[in-house]
């Protein structure tokens, strides 16, 4: 238990207050067995993971404090490992009989320690298979964090989400251990134990954790579509919202139940019914696999019409949008023939093709070889004739609008 003592007062934690202490309890208790301390906690000493499916739809919990290893708090006390999430969540991204995948998250968070590899595992997954997060208690601080890598996030009337943001507890050293003990630090690491009760040394630590919260809170923004400073602004700066009022603010996506989502998710479902066992935590069926028929274009097009008009919408829409960037930019000014060139016969997005722009040298400006009467003939306005159409002069839009019509 000692050590355990010791890795909760040097980690970080992205976790609530109230669970925090809870741990800090448990862990200080460093002359108790396992089971006196299952005992005090009024569960029994085993571990309650455990990874289920649904019509097609795999559930995996994500519940109590979150640990990046297997623990006696995961054994005794309700807790979650990272490992076990990361490892049911691959095997069910894996399996074709699995066609969605629910994180059923009730957890006031855990260690910075591990979370960020996993959060960052769900949200590469987007597109593969539908993934929710549904809170159906707390999903604060790091539960959040991994909520937030999901593709939404539905929440129960009572839901608490948030608690966005990373805390350190750090022990200095009393006046019995100073004398018991004795360390020798390298000379050439003087910052290598840092005394929390002095100025330096909480002003290092505070750094530290201001540095981890960044990478929080840049990770949110990312996950949920908005900027840093949107996520300090209106995500409860470290506070809970609940329920409606997280939907409202942009923390959750809609108010739901398990039983409705799970409902709705077993729709997208095409395969036949079959049964589906569970082996150490992997999801494995039992249904042979199917031949799968290759689909071409057209049969697409036969089948799902409507599919393809839309994707063939979208398409054209993106790259309207493309075109328009790369024409309009800063970099294309003195550039015309460049950036046409780069907007009609590649695919460099118009990030890269503004790059590229930059550093290349401006169209150089004609040399006029005309006569003097050809300079004054010049001077003369040519009288305004109504064009046939709606033709006006051209812009990025309308250059963009035409050109992407014939692509």
């Amino acid at each position: 238990m000692m050590r355990i003592w010791n890795r909760i007062t040097g980690d970080p934690w992205a976790i609530t207050e109230t669970a925090l202490h809870t741990i800090l309890e448990v862990a200080a208790r460093e002359n108790e067995a396992p089971e006196a301390v299952a005992a005090k906690l009024g569960r029994q000493l085993q571990n309650s993971y455990n990874a289920t499916e649904r019509d097609g739809v795999a559930i995996i919990p994500v519940t109590g404090p979150l640990f990046r290893y297997a623990n006696i708090f995961t054994a005794i006390s309700g807790a979650s490992s990272y490992e076990l999430i990361a490892r049911d969540f691959m095997s069910a991204l894996e399996n074709p009989q699995i066609s969605a995948i629910i994180l059923d998250i009730d957890s006031p968070g855990g260690e910075v320690n591990g979370v960020s590899e996993l959060a960052s595992m769900i949200f590469e997954a987007r597109g593969t298979k539908p993934v929710i997060a549904y809170a159906s208690g707390d999903a604060a601080s790091g539960a959040y964090w991994i909520a937030s890598a999901a593709d939404e996030i539905v929440v129960s009337e009572t839901s608490a989400l948030g608690s966005i943001g990373v805390v350190g507890i750090y022990r200095g050293k009393s006046a019995k251990e100073s004398a018991e003990t004795v360390e020798i630090v390298s000379s050439q690491s003087p910052h290598k134990r840092l005394d929390p009760t002095s100025d330096g040394g909480r002003a290092k630590l505070q750094t530290r954790i201001d540095s981890m919260a960044d990478v929080f809170v840049s990770t949110i923004a990312r996950n949920r579509s908005v900027t840093p400073d949107h996520v300090l602004e209106h995500y409860g700066g470290g506070d809970v919202m609940i329920g409606a009022h997280a939907v409202n603010a942009g923390l959750a996506d809609r108010i739901g139940s398990l039983e409705r989502l799970i409902t709705e998710l077993s729709s997208l479902k095409t395969q036949s019914p079959r049964t589906t066992t569970m082996v150490e935590g992997f999801f494995s069926s039992t249904q042979p696999k199917k031949e799968k028929k290759p689909m071409n274009l057209e049969q697409l097009k036969t089948d799902h019409p409507d599919l393809v008009a839309s994707l063939h919408a979208e398409g054209s829409a993106k790259e309207k949008q493309r075109l328009k960037d790369i024409l309009s930019c800063e970099a294309a000014e003195g550039r015309q023939k460049l950036s046409y060139e780069i907007a009609l016969h590649t695919e460099i997005n118009a990030m890269d093709a503004q790059h590229l722009m930059k550093s290349a040298p401006k169209d150089e400006p004609k040399v006029s070889n005309s006569t003097s009467f050809e300079r004054v003939m010049s001077s003369i306005p040519n009288p305004e004739i109504a064009s046939d159409g709606d033709d006006h002069i051209a812009t990025a839009d309308t250059v963009a609008d035409r050109i992407a019509s014939t692509r």
